[in-house]
């Protein structure tokens, strides 16, 4: 996987995680990530780093398990909704606030250090 896919990999599980830990403590939260997710994640990050991307929120119910399959990408493929990234026209610290100021999770620094 190359640094730009691992990086942006790392970024989307970092808040995912993020997000679901906020909606299992907070009742409203989780409302408006169902209801409309891009205002939850600019509620717990400060911004939305890429509006255009559609974002589904899926409530599993007793006795039910949901199994999500990413997308396929060929290692020279990028996907329309990363073209923004990929210009410059969006940085990966739009994903993290710098001092990890949200829900008690590690800002970008620490998030995407090097290896």
């Amino acid at each position: 996987m190359s640094d730009f896919a691992d990086n942006l990999s790392r970024a989307r599980t970092h808040i995912e995680a993020a997000l679901i830990a906020r909606a299992m403590e907070d009742a409203a939260f989780r409302e408006m990530l169902k209801a409309d997710p891009h205002a939850a994640l600019k509620q717990l990050m400060g911004n939305d780093p890429i509006p255009s991307l559609k974002i589904r929120v899926i409530e599993e119910t007793a006795g039910e398990v949901t199994l999500v399959l990413p997308r396929s990408i060929a290692e020279d493929e990028l996907p329309d909704e990363l073209l923004d990234i990929a210009s410059g026209g969006i940085s990966f610290t739009a994903f993290f606030p710098p001092g990890g100021d949200f829900y008690n999770e590690p800002g970008w620094r620490t998030s995407c250090a090097k290896k």
